[in-house]
């Protein structure tokens, strides 16, 4: 079954992407063992339903388990660029977009990438979500 994008999802998405972008800008382990709860300044845990607070657990279950191979998976789609020239903000968001390409099979890939040029538009530029949106065609047609 696919997902339709609703609300209560899109702001799962957005607090995953912002624990993936507290991960990068801190440059912490990949064992790390913080949790939501750490977090309760970025998630407004009142409007997260049980579902959504298990797609959270699941995103931050597959950072911790394939970051290497996701951070792969964006470097074989780089044109002459490198993943230390991408935003914080811009790898957070390729970062669980390919995540929920690679591991999540309730999710299609169409709406990863739609999702993460919406990220992308809020909380980076319009420069950027188009580079964002090459980038997860891309790897989405080699998921296929």
């Amino acid at each position: 079954m696919s997902e339709t994008v609703n609300f209560d999802k899109r702001l799962a998405r957005e607090a995953a992407m912002s624990l993936y972008y507290e991960r990068t800008i801190r440059g912490e382990p990949v064992n790390d063992s913080t949790t939501l709860i750490d977090f309760e300044d970025v998630l407004d845990r009142a409007r997260l339903n049980e579902d959504n607070l298990k797609y959270i657990d699941c995103a931050m279950e597959i950072y911790e388990e394939h970051i290497d191979d996701i951070d792969a998976s964006i470097r074989s789609h780089l044109n002459r660029w490198t993943i230390d020239r991408i935003s914080k903000v811009n790898l957070s968001i390729l970062r669980l977009a390919v995540a929920e390409m690679k591991y999540m099979d309730d999710i299609t890939p169409g709406v990863s990438v739609n999702e993460a040029v919406e990220l992308t538009k809020k909380y980076s530029d319009e420069e950027s979500s188009g580079f964002v949106n090459g980038i997860l065609r891309s790897i989405s047609r080699d998921i296929k």
